[in-house]
């Protein structure tokens, strides 16, 4: 609801009433539900949310709206009850803990490989690169919505923007993915296997083996799947095999 108030104000001097509370409310309940659905083809087809990529207030609201509905609703519950990092499960800290280095890293890495592509970041402004930078890092993992023309990134920016799209977001949330807890104990399982350890550890708790063994069997088969559907696309399309693998992750 304050997603749909923010951005029916920004609209409503430019396009109208009517047409600012439609796109308010629909790109807001678009955005929270990670669903990456836009209708601004009305202004320029295709061009998704290119044509207000040097907007903050447009960009900033559906990037804040992409995180909150990919943190996942139990999370939610226990930062509005708990109110402590202390006090916060050990899955609510891997969310929170997880869901920031995944935007930091994948914003650093977006600016680093983009910022003088002339087809996405190049001809911006230094604001407007950080600022698209961190929004692709945002819709890429969770949603999709498109503020720069993604067939343009460069192999690199693909190749990043399929690992976070492959992370996805946060169980119990409105986003996709293998999720960010799932690969963060696959992470910590590999860390401990490489120091030769047997168990994995994390803030002072130990992590079930049969919970290492799912993140394990359901991290295999989505990338098992992803790649196979990249090589039929690359092996039956004019494409390729990067374009086709982040098709196939999408």
């Amino acid at each position: 609801g304050m997603g749909a108030l923010i951005l029916m104000l920004r609209f409503l001097p430019e396009y109208g009433f009517a047409t600012a509370l439609k796109w308010g409310v629909f790109h807001a309940i678009s955005a929270f539900c990670n669903a990456g659905f836009d209708i601004f083809g009305c202004i320029t087809p295709g061009a998704s949310l290119m044509e207000f990529n040097s907007d903050p207030v447009v960009i900033l609201t559906l990037g804040a709206l992409v995180i909150i509905g990919g943190l996942g609703f139990l999370v939610w519950q226990e930062i509005m009850t708990k109110r402590s990092w202390k006090k916060f499960s050990v899955y609510t800290k891997l969310v929170l803990a997880t869901t920031f280095w995944l935007l930091l890293s994948g914003w650093v890495c977006i600016c680093l490989l983009e910022w003088n592509n002339p087809g996405t970041l190049g001809s911006m402004s230094m604001g407007d690169k950080l600022m698209n930078g961190l929004f692709q890092s945002i819709t890429v993992r969770t949603a999709g919505f498109a503020a720069v023309d993604q067939a343009l990134l460069t192999d690199a920016g693909k190749a990043v923007s399929i690992v976070l799209m492959l992370v996805g977001g946060s169980s119990g949330s409105t986003a996709g993915g293998v999720k960010t807890v799932t690969m963060v104990v696959l992470v910590l399982f590999l860390a401990a296997r490489a120091r030769g350890r047997s168990t994995v550890s994390v803030f002072k708790r130990t992590i079930p083996d049969a919970q290492v063994l799912d993140a394990m069997t359901i991290v295999s088969i989505v990338v098992g799947l992803a790649v196979f559907g990249a090589v039929f696309i690359s092996a039956t399309s004019p494409v390729s095999f990067v374009d086709a693998a982040y098709e196939a992750v999408s």
